[in-house]
């Protein structure tokens, strides 16, 4: 065979192009290639997505324990004992030219559909809450403005703790009212969503007790 016949033969394969096999196996290494690419974007997505989530819960508990231990340490007694509860709490702060009053409240009910607050009372005022969530009203004698605290708790909800000076634990907080000396708090949340995967695990939260500084202790 000549070198031109060569050359001939060269050319007729080159204008053949790709047999069907070859773009079979071409278009399967190429789809496997994008699967694996595109699995591992939307991992990497879901997983950023959990770990702001995450930090987002770290962040409202550190925020929502920085202002329990602030008014804690701070009060001079508890009022509206009334509503005194495992889910609500106020205490009397003084100022340079009176009393605030700080309302701790914890909405428990089921957000459903588009309804996710409720119409609470606080010093006669009504105040929207959020469901699932810890809000913060201060109450300065005229006005209450609040302030969301946390969001996102899971069913187990959230409680306030009460002990006297002992440490010892109540359970019926109006009738040993003269006797708290220590509060506490604890609670449970998730945040995302399970279907697309960057739902949290559930993290729990507690406060250490915290003493009524201000407070005339009474027996």
């Amino acid at each position: 065979m000549n070198r031109n016949s060569v050359s001939a033969l060269g050319l007729e394969r080159a204008a053949r192009g790709f047999s069907l096999v070859e773009l079979l196996v071409g278009m399967s290494l190429a789809l496997m290639v994008m699967t694996a690419i595109l699995s591992s974007y939307t991992y990497m997505g879901r997983s950023l997505a959990r770990l702001v989530n995450q930090q987002s819960l770290q962040s409202e508990a550190r925020r929502a324990l920085a202002y329990f231990a602030q008014d804690v340490r701070m009060a001079s007694g508890l009022t509206d004992t009334a509503n005194l509860s495992a889910t609500r709490v106020s205490l009397t702060l003084p100022t340079g030219t009176g009393t605030n009053t700080i309302t701790y409240y914890y909405n428990s009910t089921a957000i459903s559909g588009s309804t996710t607050s409720d119409a609470v009372t606080v010093n006669g005022t009504s105040v929207s809450m959020s469901r699932e969530a810890l809000t913060r009203c201060v109450y300065d004698g005229t006005t209450v403005t609040s302030l969301t605290l946390v969001k996102n708790i899971t069913s187990s909800g959230f409680t306030f703790a009460y002990y006297d000076a002992t440490g010892n634990t109540y359970t019926s907080y109006t009738n040993y009212l003269p006797g708290i000396k220590q509060l506490s708090f604890s609670y449970t949340v998730q945040k995302g969503d399970s279907f697309n995967g960057t739902q949290t695990l559930v993290q729990q939260f507690a406060s250490p007790r915290l003493i009524l500084r201000n407070r005339q202790f009474l027996l």
